[in-house]
């Protein structure tokens, strides 16, 4: 499932062989169009463009396509066979809606698609470990303001990567005490003690800003919309929204509930209203 909050549009895709992607309007729940045929099996991954009717769509085996479509007519721009593999997680350039980026377990993908063709560079492992020097997995992705991509690692690496001239530059190398060249990185480390610690990181130099002491183990951390709220949650809540025009958030459990939490009192949070949707839990909500 995916989502566009600026436009109102929301879309997901079926779980059956050769499944749909619908995509609806809110809060109409206006079914605006169906795309077919981008999968035999499943899809893995669907991404909004910020700008303009584009859809970035990932199936799964056997032949892991990465489709950009154009959703108000339904019709596929372009496709790129095993281009997915390994794909978790699709990303438009919210500056610019002809780069799409696909995260993989072991590579990052930077596609600029068009009706004609689709040019595709693969940031692969090698590479990765060109730059490093060694074995990276990335794990997830942030467009910047200049069209580059901020990667973090899961052996704590910070790169940035331009897909334009495919160089990869080292930000933050957790093995050694070479400075940031000038960058400033705000990490949010949960660590024993049931307490969140917020590191700033500048040059080599690491500074608390705030600590926080929490009464159970957190699982998921989220900004608000504005960036001028942060919330996190335990193991018993699996999934967060928030909402762009006003002070609260939806939260989903395990148990299948969703909570909705006021947050006009941000030191005293406020249970208005939970819905119990079905007995598993709730995996994601936008």
């Amino acid at each position: 499932m995916t989502a566009n909050g600026n436009s109102g549009i929301f879309a997901f895709s079926e779980e059956k062989l050769s499944p749909s992607i619908y995509v609806y309007s809110f809060p109409e729940l206006q079914l605006k169009n169906e795309l077919k045929g981008g999968a035999q099996l499943d899809y893995t991954s669907l991404a909004l463009s910020h700008g303009g009717p584009y859809l970035g769509s990932c199936s799964s085996l056997p032949d892991h396509i990465i489709t950009v479509w154009n959703w108000e007519n339904a019709e596929p721009l372009c496709s790129q066979p095993q281009a997915g593999q390994d794909v978790v997680s699709l990303a438009f350039n919210p500056m610019n809606w002809l780069q799409l980026c696909s995260l993989g377990t072991a590579s990052l993908t930077s596609q600029a698609p068009s009706s004609q063709n689709v040019t595709l560079h693969v940031f692969a492992q090698a590479k990765l470990h060109q730059s490093t020097r060694a074995r990276l997995t990335p794990s997830a992705i942030c467009w910047t303001a200049t069209s580059k991509l901020y990667v973090g690692c899961a052996e704590g690496f910070l790169l940035l990567v331009d897909p334009e001239s495919h160089s990869v530059s080292v930000l933050f190398n957790p093995t050694s005490t070479s400075p940031l060249n000038g960058y400033c990185i705000n990490v949010y480390k949960h660590i024993k003690h049931q307490s969140v610690v917020h590191l700033q990181i500048k040059g080599s130099q690491i500074n608390i800003a705030q600590t926080w002491k929490l009464e159970r183990p957190v699982t998921t951390v989220m900004y608000s919309p504005d960036y001028k709220t942060l919330l996190f949650s335990s193991n018993t809540v699996t999934c967060l929204a928030c909402c762009p025009v006003a002070h609260y958030a939806a939260v989903g459990t395990t148990t299948g509930k969703v909570l909705f939490i006021d947050l006009n009192q941000e030191q005293r949070p406020r249970l208005v209203h939970e819905v119990l949707l079905y007995h598993s839990a709730v995996d994601h909500l936008v």
